[in-house]
């Protein structure tokens, strides 16, 4: 028998898959509570993009990282806003193309791009670390799109294998336009009126922390995240490394970071209905 949220509400923070993780929380019989603490900000016009599309398309690059769903997109939609589509996609046919994880892989794949290495789960640095074991860095040129931010891990390690490497941001995470439902999500934290909060990636945490300090209530929400009363939900490991170095605790954790498998496993968690419930 499927394990049931038995109508307890249920917050999260995604923005970009708002509706499906939604459906997902119904699905399961819960409520929904969307209080999105993320806006992708492209810089697809910056020198530095302008420069890795150049570089690409000349053929000084010898392997491309491709880190997120969302940076592999800024990187075509910034190549056709200069007219060089078709280019970097005969550029990326003749160079050693990695995703770390399934999410670029499928922007990769919608543009015919083959894929030579993407690790297993749960797709963290040290995956990826691992995975390429048995590529050859030494000299070669090395593009890393990065993830919303440095990846001072992966960069320093394939600079210890030999590689020159770039990190190109194409992207980054500002803060929404509208804090009113992070507000509303720490008023009903406040009142008991959430059983569980979710993460679905590590960006995630430093914002809704900023959101909640610019209005004065960083002390309540760590207070409710860290109650007994409210679980946090973690999609995966990166994400809770970032929880736990931030000073909130983790409860639940899917054995694959998926967002189906994050709320099967709250489900799983509070299947027990609430006391005087039937």
């Amino acid at each position: 028998m499927t394990a049931s949220l038995n109508g307890r509400v249920i917050a999260f923070v995604e923005a970009r898959m708002q509706s499906e993780m939604g459906a997902l929380v119904e699905r399961h019989g819960g409520i929904p509570f969307a209080a999105p603490v993320l806006q992708e900000i492209y810089a697809a016009d910056t020198p530095e993009v302008s420069g890795l599309i150049d570089d690409l398309c000349a053929g000084r690059i010898d392997i491309a990282v491709l880190q997120t769903g969302v940076g592999t997109r800024a990187l075509f939609g910034a190549a056709d806003a200069l007219g060089r589509g078709q280019e970097l996609l005969d550029a990326l046919a003749r160079i050693m193309v990695i995703a770390r994880s399934p999410k670029p892989a499928a922007v990769l794949r919608r543009h015919k791009v083959r894929i030579d290495l993407m690790p297993p789960e749960p797709f963290a640095t040290e995956d990826l670390l691992e995975a390429a074991q048995g590529v050859d860095f030494a000299g070669r040129e090395v593009a890393v799109q990065a993830y919303g931010g440095p990846n001072n891990l992966l960069a320093r390690t394939l600079r210890e294998r030999g590689a020159a490497v770039r990190e190109v941001s194409l992207y980054t995470w500002g803060l929404p336009d509208d804090p009113s439902p992070v507000l509303e999500l720490i008023r009903r934290l406040e009142a008991g009126e959430i059983a569980a909060v979710a993460f679905t990636s590590q960006p995630q945490v430093p914002n809704l922390l900023a959101i909640a300090a610019q209005a004065g209530q960083e002390a309540a929400l760590r207070r409710c995240l860290n109650s007994a009363a409210v679980l946090v939900a973690s999609v995966g490991p990166v994400c809770t490394r970032r929880l736990l170095q931030n000073g909130l605790k983790v409860d639940v954790e899917p054995p694959h970071p998926h967002m189906g498998n994050l709320v099967l496993a709250l489900a799983d968690r509070l299947d027990a209905p609430e006391p005087g419930r039937q």
